[in-house]
Parts: structure tokens; C-alpha cells; sequence
């Protein structure tokens, strides 16, 4: 495994830039690398992607020096185990609402002794077990697997101190979406009562100087200054923006 690029910038306080791509699309996500985008969340949890496609995705970042990390369907240790053996350098574990669930997330995540995953020496992940010794692989993968797990519920935001207390997550990805649904404002991430819990979620996460991420688009800036640094935008406002640029460019209004 090579070295995890947005392990290195978060660990020095930099924030990272990501681009979700729900269907399964090689291309594209090798043209996202080239855009700069620093990673790409491949996403199982939505859409159609499988452990296949997933394959042919996390070449295509290497290839574009993008770094993949991967939204798995569920918290379940043999379907995270699946992506990760594609070469995944990270996991974004979705619905984590408390302490024993995240430990579980880095128990599917890392080898022994930092967790549990299973161990191969036939997989993508270890070069199909041309990359050296098994220890020193599971030592690397270890170093450089990165472990989000994703705030989306209320039960998860009042069991956020015990969540942050969990040894081996690099990331808590406060989901405002979920959290604007969970709450009664479905759609509505950006409504004031949900606004005021994420924005708690994040300054707890930050406050116990811990790596906090969010999606949005136009609120970077605001949302850089209070902490994040670990952001993620989607292939549909960007499409969407992209589209409103060039008909603005051409003078119709057509988006």
C-alpha cells in the first residue's frame, strides 16, 4: 500500500478536498483525480456500486494520484473487508451511534493488533501477495488506512464524547443530511435547528482535537473556519454547477 496522501495532510492540519461518485464509473473518477481533488468517496452505500466496480474505481485513483476511500453499505465487517481487499487506502463507515459500533468499525478496518480484519495474502490489498511479508504489509496497511466514521443521528451526536474517546478513527464525518432527517426537517440540512447540532457536533469533534468532516459546497469557507478538514462535495452539485456556469456563459437560463 502506498502512503495514504490525505493521512499525511490532515495529520499536519490541512484540509482535504474529496468528490463523491455514487455509479460505477472508472473514468470518471480518474478525470476527478485530475481535477485535483485529493480523494474520492466511492460510494456503496447509495447507488450501484459493488465490491467489482469498486476495482476498477480505486485504479483509477492511483492512476490520477487520487486517494480512494470507500462508503460501505453497512457496519458490517465482512462487506468492509470485501472493499478494502480492492486496495481501498481508507473506509467512511456509515450510521456509527456509539462507542461499541465505532470500535467495531476499526476492528473491520485494521489487522491485530489495532483490530480484526481478516487476513489474506491474495488480494489486491497485498499486491496479490507480491508485496512483501505478511507482517509487513499488515504493519503498512495499519499506518495507512484511514477509518471515518459518520455522525448522522442523534443518538450518535449524544454519544459523540464516548465516540470520540475510541482509539483508531481518523475522522467524524458529521452528516447533516441524515442528522436534518433524523430531526424533523428532511431536505432541510440547512434549517437553523439542525445548522446549530452540527455545528455542535463539529465543535466537539474539533474541541477534542479530533478531525472533523463535512459536505457542503458553498459554506466551505465558513465551515474551514470553524474546524473542519475533511470536506466532501457530490457529483450532482457539481454537474449542477458546471451546467449553471456554462448557460450563464451562453446567456440562457436553462438550470
Amino acid at each position: 500500500m502506498k502512503k495514504n496522501q490525505i493521512k499525511a495532510k490532515l495529520a499536519a492540519g490541512k484540509p482535504v478536498y474529496g468528490a463523491m461518485v455514487q455509479f460505477p464509473d472508472a473514468d470518471l473518477v480518474e478525470m476527478l483525480g485530475y481535477a485535483g481533488f485529493d480523494w474520492i468517496l466511492i460510494d456503496a452505500e447509495h447507488g450501484s456500486i459493488n465490491e467489482n466496480d469498486c476495482l476498477a474505481m480505486v485504479r483509477a485513483c492511483e492512476l490520477a494520484d487520487a486517494t480512494a476511500i470507500v462508503r460501505p453499505p453497512t457496519n458490517h465487517a465482512e462487506t468492509i473487508m470485501r472493499f478494502l481487499d480492492c486496495g481501498a487506502q481508507g473506509i467512511q463507515v456509515p450510521r456509527v451511534n456509539t462507542a461499541a459500533e465505532a470500535r467495531a468499525a476499526v476492528d473491520a478496518i485494521k489487522y491485530y493488533p489495532m483490530g480484526q480484519r481478516g487476513v489474506t495474502s491474495s488480494s489486491r490489498s497485498v499486491k496479490y501477495g507480491f508485496g512483501g511479508s505478511i507482517p509487513d504489509c499488515i504493519a503498512e496497511s495499519n499506518a495507512e488506512t484511514l477509518v471515518c466514521v459518520m455522525i448522522e443521528e442523534l443518538e450518535a451526536v449524544r454519544n459523540l464524547p464516548e465516540i470520540l474517546k475510541v482509539e483508531g478513527v481518523d475522522v467524524y464525518f458529521v452528516g447533516g443530511g441524515d442528522l436534518a432527517q433524523t430531526m424533523g426537517f428532511p431536505g432541510k440540512k440547512s434549517a437553523p435547528p439542525v445548522q446549530k447540532v452540527v455545528c455542535g457536533a463539529i465543535e466537539c469533534i474539533v474541541g477534542a482535537g479530533k478531525v472533523a468532516g463535512y459536505s457542503c459546497e458553498e459554506e466551505t469557507k465558513e465551515f474551514l473556519a470553524r474546524g473542519v478538514r475533511y470536506f466532501h462535495t457530490g457529483m450532482t452539485p457539481l454537474m449542477k454547477f458546471a451546467a449553471r456556469h456554462y448557460w450563464n456563459l451562453v446567456g440562457e437560463k436553462r438550470v
